[in-house]
Formats: C-alpha cells, structure tokens, sequence
C-alpha cells in the first residue's frame, strides 16, 4: 500500500488508484460529476481540481492523477473554493434550475455541490438549451432524457460503452448545442441499447431518469431497501426507492456479484409487485373457470393428480419444469422430488429456453 496526505490526514491508496480514488475510499469528500467507481477517469467535469504539495503551484485533477508514495495533497483552500464555485455557476447559468419539481431533488450532485460552494444561479445570465433538438428517448416506455437539466459529463455514454458493452448513446454536436444522443439520432429503440438503465443510475443530475417514476417521489423522499433480484440466480443487488409503500424505481445496488449493474427485468420488471392483478392464492380449475382456494386444497389436488398419472401411464408421463426465479435450494428440492419421489428424470429448467 502506498502512504500520501490529503489536508494533513494520512491515508493509503493501493497502486495505481487515483488520488480521488483513495480520498473517497477514506471518505474524504473531493467534489466530482463526471467521476463513477466502474468507469476510466475522463476530467470532464473539472471539480475535483486539488494541489500538489504546495498550493502555489498549479492544481491538478483528483480523478486523473495517481497516488504516489508521499504525495501530499490539499483538497480544500480559498482559490479551490473559488474555481469550483466559478465552474457551478457556469454550469447552473445552462441548466434549468428546476429543484422544486425534480424527482431528483435530494440525489442531485449538481444541487448538493451548489449549496456546499455557495454557488448562485444568478452569477452568469441563464443560456436556454436550443428548442427543437431531436431527442432519442421520445416515445420510449422505460428511460427519458431532458437535456436542460444535463452537465455533459458523459458517465450515461461512457458506462454504456464501458460497462455495458453497447455503445447505444454518444454526444452530439458541440458547446451549448452539446446533448445526449444516439448515432443519427435514431430512436432509443432502434439503436443497440439493452434496455438496462445504467445511464439513469450514473448520472449525477435528473437529466437522465426512469419514465415510470416521474412524479412518484423525489429522492429526499423516498425509503431505500436493499433486496435480492428475483427474476435469476445470479442474484444481484437492488436497491427499491419506495414512496408511500410503492416501487417507485429500480437502481443497482453497490457490490458483489453486479457491481451497480442490472438488466432490463431488475430495472423495469418489478412493477408486477403492486399490480392488482398479481397473483396472491392458489387457482383451481372448476367447471371451467379459475377459481381461489387454500394451499391445503391446492396441494392435494396436485399431489392427487400426480399419484394416478403414476398409477395408470408410470412416472415417465410425468415432467417438472423449474424456475430460474427459485433458489438453488428449492431447485435442488424439485429435481430430488422428481428422481426420488416421483420416479423420472424427466426435468428440466427455464433458463434453457
């Protein structure tokens, strides 16, 4: 491990961290926008601008300078103070500072930074995002995308193209006429995109966010559970937003096995929680239509049924087919049940299909 010091503190950082790296890791709180754990460091954002040793000297950005053995770094100081305010400023002079009804009112980084620094709205005159720009995400059921409220900081296109291997989205144009797009400004549904969200989790304002959340909750608001994917066994991390006992939004949740990471079913398929038409007891079959029963019920009427298919054709007659949204404990159960109980290895799993 390698020795250096922020603000006097002494820390360690492993080789080849970067010195915003190893100061978030010690929970030394270095501004950034443009800066996310999963992605290569761009500088794009210009915030965490620090000094090396002496602050005479000229600062260098956190996010792209490396420890070294003995660094000594000044994180915070009058002139630092000064160019991350000046930077917020500019930044809020193009963005349509609309916190009273944004859904990401209390999970904006853009509005947390601006209160810390004391930034003003004010400072510079409001620049509004050219009108009539194309935008990818019209028509589209699960993400949206308004450009007003976007700092350019590209995490949305470069954890697509770094993480989740799509390349789906890529920036337009240049200067204030700067926006997220697709290639040719094709339709989000059209391009390569997964459908898997990432680039709402990653940005750090409410320029990206999920269209089925709009309005339900903004982030000060809402309670946030961690829970277990349950559409496979790779078992990913969630993390439920929920607002008056309701899924509101779906993000990944830090660690192990995804890493933040989802597919389109974590992010977007959980509404069947608070559907009315979800089921919630057993359904037996009489005289034509479905109607409700008792587990009791329901379970001998399978097992009842099950015991003369084996009497009268033999237990080859008999198939299960299980469920990738099951435990491996409950999977192991039902294959032990069919080759032990029942008689026939005649099993087999959805996630083959």
């Amino acid at each position: 491990m390698l020795r250096l010091t922020i603000d006097g503190r002494e820390i360690q950082a492993r080789p080849g961290q970067t010195v915003l790296e190893a100061a978030l890791g010690a929970g030394i709180a270095i501004p950034h926008l443009c800066h996310d754990p999963r992605l290569s460091p761009a500088g794009a954002c210009r915030l965490c601008q620090v000094h090396l040793t002496d602050a005479s000297k000229a600062p260098v950005l956190a996010c792209t300078t490396k420890a070294a053995e003995g660094m000594a770094v000044i994180s915070e100081s009058p002139e630092l103070t000064e160019r991350r305010k000046a930077i917020l400023e500019l930044l809020l002079s193009e963005h349509r500072v609309a916190c009273t009804t944004c859904d990401a009112d209390g999970d904006c980084l853009l509005q947390d930074y601006s209160y810390r620094y004391g930034a003003r709205e004010d400072r510079y005159p409001s620049v509004a995002v050219p009108a009539g720009l194309p935008n990818y995400t019209t028509g589209h059921r699960g993400l949206d995308y308004d450009p007003s409220k976007c700092v350019r900081c590209q995490r949305c296109v470069r954890i697509c193209a770094e993480v989740v291997r799509a390349e789906a989205i890529t920036m337009r144009s240049r200067a204030l006429k700067s926006v997220v797009s697709t290639a040719f400004d094709i339709p989000l549904n059209e391009s390569s995109c997964e459908l898997c969200g990432q680039c709402i989790d990653t940005c750090p304002t409410g320029a990206m966010y999920s269209r089925g959340a709009r309005g339900a909750g903004r982030g000060k608001d809402v309670d946030r559970v961690r829970t277990t994917c349950p559409y496979c066994g790779v078992g990913c991390q969630l993390e439920l937003w929920v607002s008056q006992n309701k899924i509101m939004k779906v993000k990944g949740a830090a660690g192990a096995p995804n890493e933040g990471s989802t597919c389109v079913k974590g992010r977007f398929g959980l509404d069947f929680v608070q559907r009315p038409d979800r089921l919630k007891v057993p359904l037996i079959r009489k005289n034509g239509k479905f109607e409700e029963s008792t587990w009791e019920e329901a379970l001998d009427l399978v097992a009842r049924k099950l015991g003369e298919v084996k009497a009268k054709s033999g237990p080859h007659a008999i198939a299960g087919l299980t469920s990738a949204c099951s435990t491996n404990e409950a999977n192991y159960v039902f294959q032990k049940f069919f080759r032990a109980g029942i008689g026939t290895n005649n099993v087999d799993h959805g996630a083959r299909l």
